[in-house]
């Protein structure tokens, strides 16, 4: 992918292209729309980012303003509409989504990595929490899931949604195996430096003289 690809993988930005594949619209009504459709769940959204997001869209060629638009005492809004170059990297862009994995950096996997620092029964309260709070979000989004069919709405057009919920249950499956296996002394546990890192640094070190 090239420089300007990057750009647009964003999921902010391919937003807005999905949006104005469909229709011209103003960043207001893209945000709008994007709240409607609780892309808001995936998407970091703020007015700022929206704004500076377009800004930088159109200034690469893949939108561009169509016309500007008037109602009463409200601020002149400016309406976009995708361009043939945006249609293009929006489809090449998803591809490249859907084709490849791609290296993600987690917050959990860093709490993970430096757990053995903490007492097993720390790491295990802290696990549990975790748990949790996962089955109250997994319970959140199968409610708004069910709120959407209801209106209509198609299983192609809620996948992501379908997914956030099969991602965060096998989590909280799992969280909760990882809790039971520490309270129950069947995951090793050394506080400090971890026997697995230790022997691992010994022996890269051996294979380097």
């Amino acid at each position: 992918m090239t420089g300007l690809d990057v750009e647009v993988s964003s999921p902010l930005a391919l937003s807005i292209l999905e949006l104005l594949d469909e229709r011209p619209m103003h960043p207001y009504e893209m945000a709008s729309t994007m709240r409607e459709r609780h892309q808001d769940e995936f998407i970091r959204l703020n007015f700022g980012t929206l704004y500076h997001t377009v800004d930088v869209l159109e200034r690469n060629g893949w939108i561009l303003s169509a016309e500007r638009e008037k109602e009463g005492r409200r601020p002149e809004r400016t309406i976009y509409k995708l361009t043939d170059a945006g249609r293009e990297v929006l489809g090449r862009t998803l591809g490249e989504l859907l084709r490849k994995p791609m290296r993600e950096y987690p917050q959990f996997v860093a709490g993970l990595l430096f757990m053995h620092h903490l007492t097993a029964e720390q790491a295990a309260s802290h696990l549990n929490e975790r748990a949790s709070l996962l089955d109250a979000h997994v319970a959140k989004f199968e409610h708004v899931l069910a709120e959407l069919h209801k209106q209509g709405l198609s299983r192609l057009s809620l996948i992501e949604i379908e997914h956030k919920i099969a991602m965060l249950d096998a989590e909280r499956k799992w969280v909760r195996k990882l809790e039971k296996e520490i309270i129950d002394g069947k995951l090793e546990w050394k506080v400090g430096i971890e026997s697995g890192h230790e022997g691992l640094r010994r022996s890269h070190g051996a294979s380097t003289h």
